[in-house]
């Protein structure tokens, strides 16, 4: 039976089961009588947020993050907006990022051993879910607390302390260490990739040069190394990584916790700077930048002042709700796969 001789009503359920917006949009332009059901508003935007949900669900969770205001309270529950293509188009920019997220997840809780490695695998639709969410919440966390109105020397008042933990109060335990669990994925992607350690930085020119000396390793030298040789765009042994480590293991340790205060969209921005080149702000040209770790503080430098020597505070959020629950925590008891 050929789709064209099927009734509206079915055509609009499988418009309807669809688990992609760009399939969505794809098999609408396959007929003009499917073209025609999808341009009409009173089908169009309902059809489009169903496949949203299925691809970038909870879709709930995520209108939090796109609808946030400062002036708001993120653990009061607002009314959902009216579903409109802006607001689609805002939570498939999050969504994407989540999905992202997803993506590399396996790639961070799968390392290190053998066996960790050969045990890699895809995860589930189920699985995907709970990091997405897992994202959305974060980042809300994020906007509405990790700003320049909650200073270090604020962060230990009460009020402060209990606006904080009301909008966790919402969330299981289990939901609860799943941040946490997401948390560890951000840590884990600062110290490989956007603010490696100097120890990292070692191990990983050993690797690429052997045993070559390691001239100027973290400080330059009188002789100015450069990002790009020759203008052939690419990396030589006096490539300017080798000045790109943040420290020994306890100053890199207090610059991670400062760099978990961005939300991560921003941290898959850099991410994607310092590993595929993509641009990152239009203030940060790739080509005029002496190395990754100079566009990383650039980008923090447009943060604030109030961004530096000043930790993120979800962690012990989390464990101070925890502890009024009168719960502790348990190896495993928020991980975002099943084993």
């Amino acid at each position: 039976m050929l789709l064209q001789s099927l009734p509206n009503e079915t055509l609009l359920q499988i418009l309807h089961s669809i688990s992609s917006v760009q399939d969505v949009l794809s098999l609408s332009l396959t007929s003009h009588r499917l073209h025609n059901l999808l341009s009409r508003p009173a089908q169009r935007l309902p059809i489009l947020f169903d496949a949203a949900e299925r691809q970038f669900g909870p879709l709930p969770s995520a209108i939090a993050v796109v609808t946030h205001y400062p002036s708001q309270l993120p653990h009061i529950p607002r009314p959902s907006p009216p579903q409109s293509l802006s607001l689609l188009k805002q939570l498939l920019y999050v969504g994407q990022v989540a999905n992202t997220w997803a993506d590399l997840y396996p790639f961070t809780y799968w390392r290190g051993t053998e066996q960790d490695c050969a045990s890699r695998r895809l995860l589930s639709e189920h699985e995907r879910y709970r990091v997405r969410r897992a994202c959305y919440r974060i980042w809300l966390y994020d906007l509405a607390f990790h700003t320049a109105n909650f200073g270090r020397y604020t962060r230990l008042q009460p009020p402060v302390i209990r606006s904080r933990a009301a909008l966790l109060r919402a969330w299981t335990t289990r939901e609860l260490g799943e941040l946490l669990n997401f948390q560890s994925m951000m840590r884990v992607m600062l110290g490989l990739f956007v603010c490696p350690s100097d120890g990292t930085v070692i191990h990983r020119h050993k690797e690429r040069y052997g045993e070559m000396p390691l001239i100027s390793l973290f400080h330059p030298s009188g002789q100015k190394s450069l990002r790009y040789d020759n203008n052939k765009y690419m990396r030589t042994a006096q490539y300017s990584e080798v000045w790109e480590g943040w420290g020994g293991d306890v100053e890199h340790y207090y610059v991670v916790e400062d760099m978990l205060k961005i939300h991560p969209g921003q941290m898959m921005e850099l991410y994607e700077f310092v590993v595929n080149g993509k641009g990152l702000l239009p203030m940060l040209d790739r080509m005029t930048m002496e190395s990754n770790k100079a566009a990383v503080k650039a980008f923090v430098a447009s943060l604030g002042d109030w961004f530096d020597n000043n930790g993120e505070t979800l962690g012990e959020t989390v464990r101070f709700v925890i502890s009024e629950r009168g719960e502790e925590e348990v190896g495993g008891w928020g991980d975002l796969v099943l084993e």
